[in-house]
């Protein structure tokens, strides 16, 4: 791993908080240091208060913030004495340790303060750089994970056992360095967790680790070429994946998310996962039991549950099991909490690929970066003696921990729109209706394949193209919408037809459509809208409507909006009529 620190860069910030924001962003820029929120930093420093006081504050990351993006404004500043005294009680709340850090800050307005913030205190230095680096918790979810990190490091770093973030672990870290000499160590590894450096310095606290993580890649390489001549010398075969593009039927790709869906109780996509380790691991002759021992860090959990669906043939079946599964395992360790949705949040379809599922893309995205990174550790331990994760309790510590749970709800205000998870196709886009049309099912939560002019599908082959690149952007197909009177837009639902059948409440809606087209599936829907006469686009009152010219000379307002009247048609509660919508 390289150091991204730039000095001239570096000199532009002078202040401990802006340096703090630079070395962040450092780390926040290597996926295999943090991943979608993981990871925390802090500084500490001196300020002065409204009395002309001085007093010691830690700047920590607050909840919500990415390092990769973080300003000055992610950080919660609390003040450091509330913060070491917290650390001194013999028990503590994780909800109280949230009410009173908050209660702490000297800004109400800042973001609340990370849960390690207790920790971030106790180390005795300005800088404390925290990070879930790959290939550290790579080798502490081994079963010789302990004695890989003493190999490695040696009396340099501490090593802390797995325990609760939280209170719990800023308690244990607490009471094992009270006789410590902090200048004696180069960093703290949490096993199962993470890698904490630090450093009255920004750049030594950020250097360290990429020191330690290249020292734990340099480990791992060395390692895996040692047992490779092992078992070259034993002539034992090494595990061969196949090397040839993965054959997908992107129709069962389709049943396997609307299957999902059904699960969830609402439209979610299904992004296929044809990375080198996604392919692996689906091929892998102990898939079942590689892929069921947990997540490579506590905290993945709650975008991807402990473990995914392993799917073979009877997809049904495979998720009827999951969900089973899931209750008892919910019912095994719960302690009065409401169960979460027990679909999965991803699925390896057995020898092809894993599958992540999410109302948005951006969702499904989260849930492909996590496990792309824990598939290539899952291969690396394995590699190395076997991958061992935390014990199903203790993830669902962390599952149900209600201090993770905070987190997704804050990401839930876009859950209300009435397409979100949905897949459209739009024709003739290009266009101003049709780029109309796309902002207006885009607002409402749709995912759009657009196609832009007639010539994308006025061949079969063409028609064929467009169809399947909706499952293989988004996993399935839900609405086409076609947009004025050309015999391609038959041509072109005909090939959609495979794709439809396998969608959530799917609808044809033909916009101007002499000829109607018959579905072989009654489960399709039809609809018809016709408007009275062509519709445009128009400046009005300094915004862009739909209208209708109705004389030739004035543009009016049509009596009911084309776009409403779409919103009204592809509404679950609407129930078509025979003669069609005019507007």
């Amino acid at each position: 791993m390289q150091s991204l620190w730039h000095a001239q860069t570096a000199s532009q910030f002078v202040t401990p908080l802006e340096l703090r924001v630079y070395t962040s962003r450092l780390l926040g820029q290597e996926p295999s240091l943090v991943l979608h929120g993981g990871g925390n930093t802090s500084v500490k420093t001196q300020i002065e208060n409204l009395f002309g006081e001085t007093e010691e504050i830690l700047f920590v990351k607050g909840s919500g913030w990415d390092l990769e993006t973080i300003e000055a404004a992610g950080f919660a500043p609390v003040k450091m004495d509330v913060l070491l005294k917290m650390a001194q009680l013999s028990e503590l709340t994780d909800s109280d340790m949230v009410k009173y850090q908050r209660a702490a800050m000297i800004d109400p307005n800042a973001p609340n303060p990370s849960v390690e913030a207790i920790l971030h205190a106790i180390i005795p230095f300005a800088f404390v750089d925290h990070t879930h680096t790959d290939a550290v918790v790579t080798l502490t979810n081994t079963s010789s994970g302990e004695a890989f990190i003493e190999q490695l490091y040696g009396k340099r770093v501490l090593v802390i056992p797995y325990v609760m973030p939280g209170f719990a672990l800023a308690k244990l870290v607490y009471e094992m360095t009270q006789d410590i000499d902090w200048q004696s160590i180069e960093g703290l590894v949490l096993i199962n967790h993470g890698l904490f450096t630090f450093s009255d310095d920004a750049k030594t606290a950020y250097e360290t680790t990429i020191k330690l993580v290249t020292e734990a890649e340099n480990f791992i390489e060395a390692n895996l070429c040692i047992n490779a001549e092992e078992r070259e010398d034993a002539d034992e075969k090494s595990l061969e994946y196949p090397d040839e593009n993965i054959n997908i039927d992107l129709v069962e790709l389709a049943k396997i998310r609307k299957l999902v869906s059904a699960q969830k109780g609402a439209a979610h996509l299904a992004l296929l996962n044809s990375s080198k380790g996604s392919c692996h691991i689906a091929s892998h002759p102990e898939l079942k039991s590689i892929a069921s021992r947990g997540p490579l860090t506590p905290d993945h959990v709650i975008r991807t549950k402990r473990i995914p669906a392993i799917l073979h043939d009877d997809f049904e079946a495979d998720l009827s099991d999951y969900a089973q599964d899931y209750i008892e395992y919910f019912d095994r360790y719960q302690s009065g909490q409401t169960m979460l949705n027990y679909a999965p949040n991803y699925a390896i379809w057995q020898g092809k690929a894993a599958i992540s599922f999410g109302k948005t893309v951006n969702q499904a995205l989260v849930v492909e970066d996590i496990t792309s990174h824990t598939f290539d550790a899952i291969l690396t331990a394995e590699a190395l003696g076997g991958y061992q994760a935390l014990s199903p309790a203790d993830i669902f510590a962390v599952e149900y921990w209600e201090l993770e749970q905070a987190k997704l709800k804050k990401g839930a205000s876009s859950n209300d729109k009435p397409l979100l998870g949905k897949v459209a196709m739009v024709t003739t886009a290009a266009t101003q209706v049709g780029q109309a049309v796309v902002a207006h099912m885009e607002a409402l939560g749709a995912n759009i394949v657009e196609l832009g002019e007639h010539l994308e599908f006025d061949t079969l082959d063409k028609c064929q193209e467009a169809a399947e690149t909706a499952i293989i952007d988004f996993g399935g197909l839900d609405i086409v919408i076609c947009l004025g009177d050309d015999l391609s837009n038959l041509m072109l639902l005909k090939a959609c037809e495979a794709f439809l059948e396998h969608g959530i409440s799917p609808r044809v809606l033909c916009v101007n459509q002499g000829s109607l087209p018959v579905m072989s599936n009654n489960i399709i829907k039809v609809l018809h809208l016709n408007c009275s006469a062509s519709p445009t686009l128009a400046s009005l009152n300094g915004s862009k409507i739909l209208v209708q010219k109705t004389n030739g000379e004035h543009l009016q307002a049509g009596v009911f909006n084309l776009l409403s009247a779409i919103t009204m048609m592809l509404s679950n509660e609407y129930v078509p009529h025979e003669e069609g919508v005019t507007v």
